[in-house]
Order: C-alpha cells, then structure tokens, then sequence
C-alpha cells in the first residue's frame, strides 16, 4: 500500500474494483485513528476516483466515523490517571472545559489541520466533553477539509491542469495561514 502520491493511492483504490467505495470509507476510517498515510493524499485520490460529491461524502463520512469510534474507546477505557497528570504538568483540569469551549475547541483543530487527528480524539475522549458535542464539532470541523482536498483532486482530473491545481493549493494554505495568524493575534496571546 503505497499513498506516497497522488496517483499511488488512485491506483491502490481503483485495484478495488466495484468495492472502491467501501474500501474508501475503510481506509478514511483508519486514517482517522491511525494516521499512517495522509489525509489529503487521500481524500485528493477519492476526488480523483470518486469525482467531487462522492468523494466529499466518503471522505467526511469515513473520517467522522473514525474519530468516532476512537474518541468512544478512549471514554470507555476510563483514563483518569492521564487526566490526573495532565492536571499537574499543565495545572487545568481537562475535565472542566466546558461544552461550549470545547465544541469550538474541537471545530477549530480540525479546521486548521495542525492538530492530528488522533489528538483532538484522544484528548477530547478524556475530556468531559459529553459524545454529542465531539460529534457535532467533529462533523462540522471535517467539512471545510474534507471539500478542500477532495475538491482540489477533482479539479486535477476535470482540468488536467496541474500546475493551476497546486497554485490554488498555494493559495489556500497562503489564506489559511493569514487567517490562523489573524486568530493567533487577535484571541491568542492575552
């Protein structure tokens, strides 16, 4: 399994035959717990194969699901002993972020893809944040993504053009940078 490129994980999911679809949302939904090939790598495939909506709607969908089932087993196996010394390394207690904080907490990481994906699942799942609120956050954060990366491999498949496909992913990252320094500046150092 190689999602080194673009055209490698095409390749891989096109090998599925009429099962493309399912073995998509599988590997959306590893992703989303173990992180060991690239999210945009492949949601861009999925708008590749998939064309634009079907790739959205597997790749929003799959990583949902995961981050799902992840944040579930981590509140399940019961983690107060890391609640506990992050308490003292970090002097907060996760478990009093409020819903509301940690809603925006959550649709924040997520849009701005410099968390991992694993992280704001895990911490979230330790947190007291109650299933409905990450689920919420979660399905909203994954969005803009989601329709980022799948809309960018569409486009590289309708227009063929992929010097103008990484221009407008310049762009995008550029914009996405302004706007988290815009954040970082105005709400982050008070």
């Amino acid at each position: 399994m190689d999602f080194t490129t673009i055209h490698a994980a095409v390749d891989y999911i096109r090998g599925y035959g009429i099962f493309a679809p399912a073995a998509a949302f599988v590997l959306f939904f590893v992703q989303a717990i173990f992180p060991v090939f690239p999210y945009f790598i492949l949601a861009g495939a999925a708008g590749l194969v998939f064309g634009f909506w079907e790739g959205f709607l597997l790749s929003w969908s799959g990583a949902l699901s995961g981050a799902c089932l992840a944040f579930l087993v981590i509140r399940l196996t019961e983690w107060d002993w890391l609640r506990q010394r992050l308490r003292t390394v970090f002097k907060r207690d996760i478990a009093e972020v409020t819903p509301f904080m940690g809603f925006w907490g959550i649709v924040l990481a997520r849009i701005f893809p410099v968390v991992p994906t694993p992280l704001i699942n895990f911490v979230s799942g330790i947190s007291s944040i109650p299933f409905r609120v990450f689920l919420v956050a979660s399905a909203l954060g994954k969005i803009p993504t989601a329709l980022l990366y799948t809309g960018l491999g569409n486009h590289m498949l309708v227009t063929e053009d992929i010097n103008g496909t990484l221009l407008l992913l310049g762009g995008v990252i550029m914009a996405g940078y302004a706007g988290m320094r815009l954040v970082r500046r105005r709400f982050g150092r008070q």
